[in-house]
């Protein structure tokens, strides 16, 4: 099954996975943040050339972080999801109408690639988690390189986004805070090193992470 849903073509990226995904981030699934979390504005819009389009790279906090990104910028983007999430019906049906394509994080088929390389053809933003799973004890560490050799495979500049979940000082309703904070593109010209590292200290400075390399 994971075989099959990372394996999508231009034409997978159409009219009705973008309604889809706007339906999902903008009515439903930003709503349950809300009900979770205290949202703040999300800042480094000015970062963002919406003529361009870009990889966006964020750190991995919650379940909810491909939808919040979509809907806090305004993008329209498809996801690098690991395969479990294509294993269960519902999870399915919402990963694959929302554009996301399954990855195998312990061997990255062809497949997956393809996929990646040809959403460079459609108007959506390629999306991925460079750390490949979910971390919140305030560190960035563990992080992979294989969306810097991506970047330059498909010759698209990283937007380096930092997902930011803490506890409210005011503490007035038990919710912690969520918010996001963009910063400024990653040129894909430099080398995987180079972007790994930009990548890194972009997001660990925009969060006040610590970086562990």
């Amino acid at each position: 099954m994971a075989t099959k849903f990372s394996t999508k073509t231009p034409k997978s990226f159409n009219i009705w996975r973008k309604a889809f995904q706007y339906i999902a981030c903008n009515v439903v699934i930003i709503n349950m943040i809300r009900s979770k979390y205290k949202v703040l504005k999300a800042e480094g819009i000015e970062n963002i050339d919406k003529s361009k389009k870009y990889i966006i790279a964020s750190n991995h906090v919650t379940g909810f972080d491909p939808f919040f990104i979509a809907n806090q910028y305004k993008l329209t983007i498809a996801y690098m999801a690991k395969k479990q999430l294509f294993e269960t019906f519902w999870s399915m049906v919402l990963m694959d109408w929302c554009g996301a394509f399954a990855v195998d994080r312990d061997k990255v088929d062809v497949s997956t690639i393809k996929t990646a390389l040809s959403i460079k053809k459609t108007s959506w933003h390629l999306g991925l988690f460079p750390q490949g799973t979910r971390c919140n004890n305030g560190k960035l560490e563990n992080i992979t390189k294989g969306f810097a050799s991506i970047a330059k495979k498909m010759n698209t500049d990283i937007l380096p986004i930092a997902i930011i979940v803490k506890e409210n000082p005011e503490n007035t309703n038990g919710k912690k805070i969520m918010q996001l904070k963009a910063g400024k593109p990653i040129s894909c010209t430099k080398s995987i090193e180079e972007i790994v590292d930009e990548w890194a200290k972009t997001v660990s400075d925009l969060g006040n992470f610590e970086y562990i390399p």
